[in-house]
């Protein structure tokens, strides 16, 4: 029994390694400030796609998972001051945004992806990059930026490279 549990932490513990962490301070912060749906935004090691709330259901599928898994986003419920006091609990009211957040694997630069808007396969609407492949298809585009940094240890020959995400 300590064994399997032991196992079963230690494997939540490795999957969670160097993952984006949605649970953070800076993160919800960062995603209560967004003021309304737009472009992808790039933040430490993943992408936050938004939508408006007005559509009712949006998901999103990755080119370089064959476009085999759609992910939906989630309603970004914010704290409603206007609510009445006397309602046990915290009143929450939509803020009017769809997100889902894509922690982006190391070898990626660049991002292709589809939309699915209500039931119908399209671009982002927020977002101008986009490729036509040779199908004809759409995909929206996201660069993800490397930053290239000099190695400062002795031991590396001089000039060496390494690559580093933002």
């Amino acid at each position: 029994m300590k064994t399997s549990i032991a196992v079963s932490l230690l494997l939540f513990v490795i999957g969670n390694i160097g993952a984006l962490d949605t649970e953070s301070y800076q993160f919800i912060d960062y995603l209560l400030n967004i003021e309304g749906p737009g472009a992808p935004r790039l933040f430490e090691d993943g992408v936050i796609f938004t939508a408006p709330s007005s559509y009712r259901h949006v998901g999103i599928a990755f080119a370089h998972e064959g476009f085999s898994t759609v992910y939906w986003f989630k309603r970004l419920m914010i704290p409603d001051p206007d609510a009445e006091p006397q309602k046990k609990g915290v009143p929450y009211r939509d803020s009017g945004l769809l997100f889902y957040v894509y922690s982006v694997p190391v070898e990626m630069v660049e991002l292709e992806y589809r939309l699915v808007i209500d039931g119908l396969w399209t671009i982002d609407p927020a977002n101008p990059r986009y490729r036509i492949d040779s199908a004809g298809l759409s995909r929206s585009l996201v660069s993800i930026p490397v930053i290239q940094r000099t190695l400062s240890s002795s031991d590396d020959q001089p000039g060496s490279q390494l690559q580093v995400r933002r």
